[in-house]
Formats: C-alpha cells, structure tokens, sequence
C-alpha cells in the first residue's frame, strides 16, 4: 500500500542569470568593463549555476523533498524571458511542485505552481507581496534551517492532496453515532484535494471469505501475543480479528486507498461482528502503526485531526471521545473504570478532559520508534475482539497536542494539554485516559459543542500546534487555540 505519509516536494530549481548586451554602469551597475562584458556574465553564471545546485543537494533535506535537476534562464536587461527560455521547464513540469529560484522570472506565473526562494534579501520581499496580492503562492526562507522548515509543512500538504479514504458506511448520509462528522466528502476533496470510496460496511465480511493464508495470519498473531505485557484474547480470536484487518487492507489497495473509517454503531446493529467474532479496533491500531491514518465509527472530522497530526509528527495518534470530568470524581467507583493505572485514585483537583470509548496503538511515541508496552485485552464479555491496552500516562513525554476539525471541514481547534491519569476498561473501548488543558477542560468541551466540532478528538504526544497553524495557513483551513 502507497503511504501518504511517504511523498516528497519535488522542486524544480531555477537559476535566473540577468545579463546585459554591452558594458556600462550606472545606478543599479558598477564594475570592471571585465566583469561587465556580456560573455563574462553568461559564463560566471552557468558556474555559479552548477555551484547552486551542488549546494541545494547538500543542504536541502531529502526527507521532505526531492531537487530535481536544475534549469538555467537567462535574460537580459528589458526583463523579458523568452518562450524557448521557458520550454526549458516543460519536460518536468508534471512532476514538480515547487519553483526554487535563485533571482527573478518574470512571467513564471503562467505555469499556476508554486515558487519559492532562499534569500535574506529583499527581493523576495518584494515578490511575496506582488504574489500575495495577486492571490499566487510564494515561500522564502532566510536561510535553509527555514526553508526545510517550510518544506516540511509542504510535505504534509502533499500527503493531504495524496490521501484516498475508503469508508465503510450504511449509506446514510452521516452515521447515527456521529451526526456531527463531516457528511461532505466531495467538498473536502475540492478543498484539500482528499479522495474518497464509499462502500458497504457488509463489505469486507465477504473479503474475509478470500483471506486464506492461515500461515501469515498466524505468525502475524504470534509476533503481537509475543510482545504483550499479558493478553485475555486467545490466539484464534485474534485471528478473526487479524482476518477482518487484512480484509479492509485488501479492499484499500483495490481501490487505491491509503486511510480508513468505518461505521461502528451500525456495524454493531448488523450483528456481523458477532456472527464473525471479531471487531474493527485491532484493524485500527494496527493501521495506524503503519503510517496509515484511520478512525473510528466513520467520523470524517475526527480522522482529518488524525491525518494531519500523523504526517506531521510522524507518530501513531490516539482517538476517543471527550468527556468532562469534575474534581475530585473517584476514576474507580464514580467514572467506573476497572483499573487506575496511574493518577490519583481521589480524583482531580481540577476540571480533567477524559478521552475514552478510544482505540490507542502502539507506535505513538514515532513510527519509526520502539513500540510502547502494551496489554491485550479483550472487547466481549465472550472473550473476543482484540484491543491493545497502553498505559498512555508511561510516554516520555505528558505534553499532547488534541483536536478536531468542524462538521463542514473549514476549521480545526486545538489545545494543548498535559497527561494527569490513565485507567482501563476490562470490556469495551479503553483506555480512559484524562489531561489538564490550556485554556480550561470545561471551555474546550463546551467550545467542541457549540462552535460546531463534535465529540471525538484525536491526540498526539507532544506539541504540534505551531506546525498545525502554519499548516492552516498553507492549506486554507482556519486553526482555533484553546487559551488564546
């Protein structure tokens, strides 16, 4: 499967060389006739060409982009850049997403893509106001710290515009659990460039039919049962679990997909799971360990969150929905939770945040990080329904970044907040897991409801709402700040 997650900004160099037909100087030239001969400009500055592009590969970071192979345009003194001039671009110009010029182009616009510059100077100065203002988009940075920065949120706006969601669905235009989730799947590709396939949640049950390789389904439950803490699911029911998983994943990859939901409440209602003995949380963490974005009971708001907080911080994302718990309420006998991991068992002395009904995973510390201990539990009273167990209180960091995005997809709120508690849930969704929030646990619940969100959240380890903001800036979503 094609992650989102792994594009690149292809940008397409320019070396813009303006050069003159005689020698002179005047206000804006001084120099030897020497250095101000017409061949001595050319010449210089085909080297100085080479001499850029060594220096944009070695300091443009290959992890967010690709530098293709640079074009050298010259003109002269009336600012006039040629048709044959330009043609020079039209061999990549399909594949580049970006413009890196070295000095002005004029007439570059004509081609609609994005340019950019690495300049302390005031020419781009000048060139993002007249972009600006003309409605184009334009980047510099003052070095190239600043430019891999840029280039690092251009990333994500990419794996945005490369992500395809499947949804598994009833048909109903929003799932009855989720009336808040963002019913406009179209709308959503115009704007961000998302694609989506709806099918029939009754779906995937005859895909399970196909998943006949009980030998890589084994070794696969082998390798999770081998690294838990404990686990209450036997090796067979995981299986199931593990036969519903590759099952949506075969769907996916038919149909080009690389992000996932699926209705849960009327995925329940069918009794498919029961006939089956399996449920979808497994398929959740387990796709979310791999880099691919997913939530749960088919909320399109909540898994947009999910998205861009995965390919920013390249971490799994934790998803539950949002309750609010009063001080002092006791986790175990009030919240009736099974067991209190950690916080205090007297409860909090402040409003908390409690995220709960929740699928955690275990790469929420990086993708590319060890994964973090966990227990398996079990959903079903029955013994089935396979669900990871992580104590989200034992991260190396207690600082999380939450949020959702609107019904209508236009604005995202986030908060930052702190980790003050972990509990589980013997059956059922779990972990709850309860933060203090920068701005008031109260205010943020209150503002989800009111200011047209909804109830689940996606959460990130870390702080990411710098990033978030510049990402709503880049690609035209609004971003709302708890506590400020």
């Amino acid at each position: 499967m094609k992650r989102a997650i792994d594009v690149k900004v292809n940008i397409k160099p320019i070396f813009a060389n303006r050069t003159h037909t005689a020698y002179w100087e005047g206000p804006c030239r001084v120099g030897r006739p020497e250095e101000l001969s017409p061949e001595y400009e050319r010449r210089t500055g085909r080297e100085q060409c080479k001499l850029w592009h060594k220096q944009l590969k070695e300091n443009i970071s290959s992890e967010y982009a690709n530098v293709l192979e640079p074009v050298y345009i010259e003109y002269i003194e009336n600012f006039f850049v040629s048709d044959e001039q330009f043609d020079q671009l039209k061999p990549d110009l399909e594949d580049t997403d970006i413009f890196l010029i070295s000095y002005r182009v004029p007439g570059l616009e004509r081609f609609g893509k994005p340019v950019s510059m690495i300049n302390r100077g005031p020419t781009p100065i000048d060139l993002g106001a007249y972009y600006a203002d003309t409605g184009r988009e334009f980047y510099f940075g003052y070095d190239f710290e600043e430019y891999n920065e840029i280039l690092r949120i251009l990333q994500v706006k990419k794996a945005i515009r490369n992500t395809k969601i499947l949804v598994l669905t009833t048909g109903e235009q929003s799932p009855v659990s989720v009336v808040s989730s963002n019913p406009d799947l179209y709308g959503l590709n115009t704007k961000y460039g998302i694609r989506g396939a709806r099918k029939s949640m009754k779906d995937v049950f005859e895909v399970m039919k196909t998943i006949t390789d009980e030998d890589m389904l084994s070794k696969h439950a082998d390798e999770i049962l081998k690294n838990a803490g404990k686990s209450a699911v036997s090796k067979e029911n995981m299986i199931r679990d593990l036969k519903y998983y590759e099952a949506v994943k075969k769907m996916m990859e038919e149909l080009g997909c690389n992000a996932y939901t699926t209705a849960c409440m009327e995925l329940c209602a069918s009794q498919l799971p029961m006939q089956n003995k399996c449920t979808p949380c497994l398929s959740h963490a387990l796709f979310k360990d791999s880099g691919i974005p997913t939530a749960c009971e088919e909320d399109i708001n909540a898994w947009m969150a999910v998205m861009i907080f995965m390919y920013l911080s390249k971490k799994s994302v934790f998803m539950g929905n949002a309750s609010l718990v009063k001080p002092h309420m006791r986790p175990i006998e009030d919240l009736r939770v099974t067991e209190l991991v950690s916080g205090p068992e007297e409860g909090f002395d402040e409003y908390a945040l409690e995220v709960r009904h929740s699928v955690p995973s275990r790469k929420m510390e990086g993708l590319d990080k060890p994964d973090m201990p966990y227990d398996i539990g079990q959903f079903t009273f029955a013994g089935w329904g396979t669900k990871f167990q992580i104590n989200m209180a034992e991260g190396s960091t207690k600082t999380v970044t939450i949020g959702r995005f609107s019904r209508d997809g236009s604005s995202i709120l986030i908060a930052r907040g702190k980790i003050l508690g972990c509990a589980y849930h013997r059956y059922g969704c779990s972990p709850d897991v309860y933060y203090s929030v920068e701005g008031g646990a109260w205010e943020f619940v209150h503002e989800l409801a009111e200011g047209g969100y909804g109830h689940h959240l996606a959460v990130v380890y870390g702080d990411y709402v710098d990033d978030i903001k510049t990402l709503g800036k880049y690609t035209g979503f609004n971003v709302k700040v708890m506590g400020e």
